[in-house]
């Protein structure tokens, strides 16, 4: 009988969580056997468990780190330049490894290391993905999947890289409508704290030497400038504790509520977001129903994809209600984040047997809907956050120069 020793594992499970843990087994054949039996897809055997667990945490740590600063662009090169490369017939692991010599950012380079280590062993390309959920979307994993299904590996890459293109070019509008007013709310601020910290003070000790009877404005406006440079102390904590508070309770059911709720009813905003939302998952929807995705698997992408627990209930009802034999289009009807119109439009694609080809329609008319979108809001915001500044940094020069229009009356001392 073969001699038998310890090994640590690490494999992931078919929820995609990662199980870790020792076995005694004669090999790490039977280890990875074993597992595999029991639905688990090993990526680490090691024997000599103290050690070997030790290097595979720390072999993990290392993967997140690298994981963490591999951008977007990386990946859309990766599906766009593997698809051609299969289209014409290159072998996989050949195109995997001409991708990986090309490749100058080490990041994504560690990653193809991994991920061509793992095809040579037997794995599929997407089980190799889904270990690096912070690089490849569930979206992404879940088209390889029905590539390997269905042969068509090359034409998902295409639609991938399709996907994530328009994903990506959605996201730079929205962080480019909201980055202007971010920074010119920054600029304003600084502005501000710079005129009551240092300007301030110098007109404050000469208003002093002349014993002058200040306008209200100008008293108030001192007021708060001594209060900015004498009482930090207690104002610097405050807002210490605040801005923390604030970030822990946003991420939590309560405050991401909140927010998503402000995001889909503020004024100025909700008509941006709810486009953004419809385009995300009519696109999602429309891409992996054409690749031959089933529907629940459909939904569950989607939920991640539009990220807002309003729309969560959403997914909760439809994947309900497809469990029950209803269309999918049954639960957008009777929602109101969803426009009639878009839902006429999926039952009618359901009733033709097109829905997939509706969806990428209805997701291009809400693409455009959405660029129009993002125009209204930086045509309204940027006049806003100017008058906004004007009005912050003019008051207070204002203020100032107040007591000096009248200075007959500071001479004469009132």
């Amino acid at each position: 009988m073969p001699a038998q020793s310890t090994y640590a594992y690490k494999a992931r499970d078919g929820s995609g969580a990662i199980a870790a843990g020792t076995m005694i087994a004669s090999s790490a054949d039977e280890v990875s056997a074993s597992l595999r039996a029991e639905g688990k897809f090993v990526f680490a055997i090691e024997e000599n468990p103290l050690r070997a667990t030790a290097d595979l945490d720390k072999a993990q740590i290392r993967r997140n780190e690298a994981a963490k600063r591999v951008r977007r662009e990386d990946v859309i090169a990766f599906a766009q330049q593997l698809s051609v490369m299969l289209e014409t017939g290159v072998p996989l692991l050949e195109a995997l490894s001409a991708f990986k010599k090309q490749t100058t950012r080490m990041e994504f380079r560690e990653v193809l290391d991994v991920l061509l280590e793992d095809i040579q062993s037997g794995e599929s390309l997407s089980m190799a993905m889904s270990k690096w959920p912070r690089v490849f979307p569930v979206l992404m994993v879940s088209l390889m999947k029905a590539s390997e299904a269905s042969g068509s590996l090359s034409t998902m890459l295409g639609r991938a890289t399709e996907y994530l293109a328009k994903e990506r070019r959605t996201a730079k509008q929205i962080k480019g409508a909201l980055a202007y007013p971010i920074f010119m709310m920054v600029c304003g601020l600084v502005i501000t704290i710079f005129l009551m910290s240092f300007v301030l003070p110098r007109f404050a000790r000469i208003y002093e030497q002349r014993a002058a009877t200040l306008p209200a404005p100008t008293r108030v406006l001192l007021a708060v400038s001594d209060f900015v440079t004498t009482q930090y102390m207690w104002y610097v904590p405050t807002m210490v504790v605040v801005a923390v508070t604030a970030f822990i309770w946003i991420r939590l059911p309560s405050g991401r509520r909140t927010l998503d709720f402000l995001r889909l009813n503020l004024p100025v905003l909700r008509t941006m977001y709810r486009h953004l939302y419809i385009t995300r998952f009519t696109r999602t929807m429309a891409t992996l129903l054409a690749a031959g995705v089933n529907v629940l698997d459909t939904i569950e992408i989607c939920r991640g994809v539009t990220g807002n627990v309003y729309y969560d209930e959403l997914w909760d009802t439809m994947e309900e209600g497809v469990r029950g034999g209803d269309q999918i289009s049954d639960a957008v009807s009777q929602n109101p984040l969803v426009g009639a119109d878009v839902a006429s439009m999926m039952s009618a694609g359901e009733r033709s047997g097109k829905l997939s080809e509706v969806m990428e329609k209805i997701a291009d008319f809400s693409a455009e809907e959405l660029d129009g979108a993002i125009s209204t809001v930086t045509s309204f915001i940027e006049p806003l956050m100017i008058v906004c500044m004007g009005a912050a940094i003019g008051g207070v020069a204002l203020a100032l120069l107040l007591p000096i229009f009248s200075m007959g009356k500071i001479m004469a001392g009132g």
